[in-house]
């Protein structure tokens, strides 16, 4: 077996324990909701139908909208009202959030690293892409708010199926002072991108996340239908690098390309910095409810 062969089998071997594991739950929400997303004629009958198959999801949203956040009149038992109450888009968010954060459970804090801050990176990430849709592109941005939950969904089955391993991926980094994908390579033969691309490609999710998340490091080499939420990912990626949001698998940030993304999407790193603002009001408000 040659190199080249190695390096898949090993992928093939690390998908398939994933998709043995826990973390392979979030499969049929996501994918339930992703398909809601993209579907111009869904309503909130679909959501229900989707939330419902989910007992400990539907207990944690109804919880939420009967929170003091939300402040009901009355007691709110059903995901039907809920969605009325809370709103269609903010339950979509909320469930999917709700639902990928599981994967992040049972923290894992070694050389600056852990499940509670890459979680909290990941969210920020998706709240800054979707956000950068809304206010320059006139778009939902529901896609890429789902693509930032999950960007990094690779680092998290490295720590968990390829512990070992993954402890001298974060000591190389911290001694190389690398970017992680770099280490990971050399340790591994692939990245986490490639990862998370081989996992979401597995999950049948659409190849619009699949690919951005593949490429959510190297933007410019996105196929072409791809590129708007490919350099948007990056751009939320990056900015949240900078902005020390959470874990940083990126350290070592590339401003020259950064720069390029912002004149490819015709964007202003002034508007980003706006957006920005937002983006951190929004995370103290998760916060202050329990989601991060």
């Amino acid at each position: 077996m040659d190199q080249k062969e190695a390096k898949y089998a090993r992928l093939e071997k690390l998908v398939k324990m994933v998709n043995k594991s826990q973390m392979s739950s979030i499969q049929n929400i996501v994918s339930g909701i992703t398909r809601i997303i993209n579907d111009p004629e869904s309503s909130a009958k679909d959501l229900k139908a989707v939330i419902q198959i989910d007992p400990p999801l539907t207990g944690k949203l109804l919880k939420l909208a009967n929170s003091v956040y939300y402040s009901p009149r009355t007691k709110i038992s059903e995901i039907q009202k809920a969605v009325i109450w809370v709103g269609y888009d903010a339950l979509k968010e909320l469930a999917l959030s709700q639902k990928v954060c599981e994967v992040f459970a049972g923290d894992t804090d070694m050389e600056g690293y852990s499940r509670n801050l890459l979680w909290k990176h990941s969210v920020a990430v998706a709240l800054l892409g979707k956000m950068i849709y809304r206010r320059e592109f006139g778009r939902k941005g529901d896609n890429i708010y789902v693509a930032g939950l999950l960007h990094d969904i690779g680092i998290i089955a490295l720590d968990q199926f390829c512990p070992d391993d993954f402890r001298l991926i974060l000591s190389g980094g911290k001694t190389e002072k690398k970017n992680q994908t770099t280490i990971e390579k050399k340790v591994l033969g692939f990245d986490h991108t490639e990862v998370g691309e081989a996992i979401t490609d597995g999950w049948n999710l659409p190849q619009e996340l699949v690919q951005v998340i593949k490429y959510h490091h190297n933007p410019d080499s996105i196929a072409r239908e791809f590129v708007r939420p490919g350099l948007t990912l990056y751009v939320a990626d990056y900015v949240c690098q900078q902005k020390r949001i959470g874990y940083r698998d990126a350290p070592v940030r590339d401003r020259e390309l950064f720069m390029r993304c912002l004149k490819r999407l015709e964007l202003s790193s002034y508007a980003i910095d706006l957006i920005f603002e937002d983006v951190e009001q929004d995370l103290l408000k998760m916060e202050e409810q329990g989601l991060l």
